[in-house]
């Protein structure tokens, strides 16, 4: 596998995963440019369209799109475009960097979200990325490591700061309705981004017995947060729809 940066190179359709979020008009009003292109990859884009999300992928009946989205990462894993830290240290604090971002956005979704399940998901992943989160700083101590702010150390990985920023600056302006379709869109494309990373993790760190363990456990956690997040979109989208008065679909 080639190296560049000190990164090892995993999926390139991930990254339309993360632009889930960014409506298309969007991405223009949110001064996010060429970086905004770049991440505009994928399928994901029907999702962001609300296009019938239940007809996305080659998933089997009944698995609301967790399938799509195993699916995917594997692919994502052999084209070679996303970033993950081939040091422990960094990918431990890119890790701790992703599961505090899904904190801070589920505290957002329990209050500016509309429907009950939204702010219920977003309790959830509060919690539930909290608790990952204290798990991994035990076992950051318990290797005596210090973790250090994540660097962009590379035009992707700026791209990708500048394309995370710019949805959360629109999370926070929107509510309600709106907010909940965008929040759900994001949270799809954010654990479709967290499931390829883990899964190449578990590769590049296979012979590091504890940390393999930590992700060994975390990932089944992700892909049911994916899939959550994947049915409650497939079902804010035609609601919303519905809500919609003429003239503004």
């Amino acid at each position: 596998m080639k190296r560049w940066s000190g990164w090892m190179l995993v999926g390139s359709l991930v990254l339309g995963g993360a632009a889930g979020a960014q409506d298309d008009d969007d991405a223009t009003q949110n001064g996010t440019g060429d970086s905004q292109g770049m991440i505009r990859m994928g399928e994901s884009e029907a999702i962001d369209h609300g296009e019938d999300i239940q007809k996305l992928g080659d998933e089997q009946p009944g698995t609301g799109g967790s399938g799509q989205g195993d699916a995917q990462a594997a692919k994502w894993m052999k084209q070679g475009l996303l970033p993950v830290p081939t040091e422990e240290k960094a990918f431990l604090a890119e890790l701790h960097h992703a599961n505090q971002m899904e904190v801070q956005m589920g505290r957002l979704a329990q209050k500016n979200g509309a429907s009950q399940a939204v702010k219920d998901f977003g309790a959830r992943m509060e919690r539930e990325h909290g608790q990952a989160d204290e798990n991994l700083l035990a076992y950051v101590k318990s290797k005596n490591l210090t973790l250090e702010e994540r660097k962009a150390d590379s035009t992707l990985a700026q791209a990708m700061q500048e394309a995370e920023h710019a949805t959360m600056k629109k999370l926070e302006a929107l509510q309600g309705t709106p907010f909940d379709r965008a929040y759900l869109a994001d949270m799809v494309g954010d654990h479709d981004m967290d499931i390829a990373k883990v899964m190449a993790a578990q590769q590049q760190f296979a012979s590091n017995t504890a940390l393999k363990s930590l992700l060994d456990n975390l990932l089944p956690q992700l892909q049911q947060h994916r899939q959550a997040a994947y049915r409650l979109l497939g079902q804010e989208t035609p609601r919303q729809a519905r809500q919609a008065p003429r003239g503004a679909r």
